[in-house]
């Protein structure tokens, strides 16, 4: 008899080892991820010479193809109950080589390219991605059902992610090249993606030698479909409530990264240094994991969100009031950001961890991938909605990538594109998470509940 449950030992906590060699996964994806955040639109709009309007439609494209193969995989991914190595590390490891393909040839890429070979090459990207991206999230929703593992456990994966930013970030200082000087970012991205395609390999050794990959215990029922998976999602309330606020919050963030590199250089004519206030944004973005899980569990880890969304908010209003060119009032801005810009991260990934438990307790089966699908999906709707404002309203505002000087009126739309623009988004989202239902103590009845159903469907196994 096939037991109802998701398969997670909720009583069980790991060791510090199982926990670091789940989370280091997330330091050569951060470094192949980054400049998909930061750097590919600067490299492709200069460096490759791809318009900005063009490369805004193969931005959304290539993001809202995910609103197929995320669901698609998370499904099969909950599914692939079988395999001799596990669900969720059989498909984290299938997902490495389509990344390392893609990696290569989206780094890689020579002037010329054009916005054809960008569409293609992103395509695969980013369905390597999924395929590595949903099963690792949902497996670590399933390493434990504990409150406070699970801000551990996420803790841990931000910080190794932050890291590979942090890496990322200061490829400049050892590759040559960066933004705003004669060699632009042709040099940064080729390191980084050597840096990622040496590092990939040895990460998903270590990750499949030292984590175990959650039993598999769940009811006997008719499989979930790509439609039911949506109106499994849409039931979950506390889940759509976290999934909208963090997905909003996030086309609020990707507007800003999108066009971070253009601002410090142009608007706040910082030229060859424009990188720095970024790296030290990263930085404290790093420092400031810690802190975030700390509050999180002190003081819930919504009441925290809301309380980084806030402090970025603030933060990034200063640099208003920052005169161009003065690069020590721009880093002592972006390092109160960066403290903030830390917790969503942790501190999402955990409460839909959460929430997920729900969703076990209601259904009596482990849905754990679908559901991270959603939570991916959001993200990658947020990555394709917020890159697409960005560079469509620089567009519209006449800003030129490849001009060495651009207009007063291109500035003033670059400003308030990375600036203003975001606010709305970050508002919005701090009002789904006021009052969100899912306490520590609510949590934890929640599991009391799953783990008790399970342990009397084994005594009667």
């Amino acid at each position: 008899m096939q037991v109802a449950g998701a398969g997670v030992s909720p009583a069980r906590l790991h060791p510090r080892r199982t926990l670091v060699a789940y989370g280091q996964l997330a330091l050569p994806m951060a470094i192949a991820d980054l400049p998909l955040s930061i750097y590919l639109t600067a490299f492709y709009g200069g460096d490759i010479g791809v318009p900005l309007a063009a490369m805004a439609w193969v931005l959304l494209l290539t993001r809202l193809s995910d609103v197929v193969t995320d669901p698609m995989i998370g499904i099969l991914s909950d599914r692939s109950t079988n395999w001799p190595l596990g669900r969720r590390k059989t498909w984290l490891l299938m997902g490495i080589p389509v990344k390392m393909l893609a990696i290569y040839m989206i780094f890689f890429a020579q002037p010329g390219a054009g916005a054809g070979y960008m569409l293609l090459w992103l395509f695969v990207l980013y369905l390597g991605w999924t395929m590595i991206s949903i099963p690792y999230g949902a497996w670590g929703a399933e390493l434990s059902g504990d409150y406070h593992q699970r801000n551990r456990i996420t803790g841990w994966r931000t910080l190794f992610a932050f890291i590979g930013i942090l890496i990322a970030t200061i490829a400049p200082l050892i590759t040559g090249g960066g933004a705003g000087t004669p060699q632009g970012l042709t040099p940064v991205m080729q390191g980084l993606g050597t840096w990622a395609l040496v590092a990939l390999p040895v990460s998903a050794l270590l990750i499949w030698r030292f984590v175990p990959d959650a039993p598999v215990r769940q009811s006997a029922g008719a499989a979930t479909t790509w439609m039911k998976g949506f109106k499994i999602a849409a039931s979950n309330g506390p889940f759509i409530r976290i999934l909208l606020a963090t997905t909003i919050g996030r086309i609020g963030s990707v507007i800003n990264t999108t066009v971070v590199i253009w601002f410090f250089i142009f608007a706040m004519a910082l030229g060859p240094s424009a990188g720095l206030p970024v790296i030290v944004y990263l930085l404290a973005a790093v420092l400031g994991v810690p802190l975030w899980v700390m509050l999180g569990s002190r003081f819930t880890k919504h009441n925290a969100l809301i309380g980084a969304v806030l402090t970025s908010i603030f933060a990034f209003a200063f640099l208003l009031l920052v005169p161009p060119g003065n690069l020590l009032l721009s880093c002592l801005v972006m390092v109160l950001a960066g403290i903030g810009g830390g917790a969503a991260a942790t501190l999402g990934s955990s409460i839909a961890a959460d929430v997920i438990d729900l969703d076990e307790l209601r259904s009596g089966r482990s849905r754990a991938g679908l559901l991270i699908a959603f939570w991916g999906m959001g993200g990658k709707l947020a990555d394709a909605i917020g890159g697409f404002i960005a560079l469509m309203l620089l567009s519209w505002f006449g800003f030129s990538a490849i001009s060495a000087t651009n207009t007063p009126d291109a500035i003033f739309g670059l400003t308030v594109t990375y600036i203003l623009i975001p606010w709305p988004f970050y508002f919005v989202s701090v009002l789904l998470l006021w009052r969100f239902p899912l306490t520590h103590a609510r949590q934890a009845r929640i599991r009391r509940l799953v783990e008790r159903r399970a342990a009397r469907a084994e005594r009667l196994g």
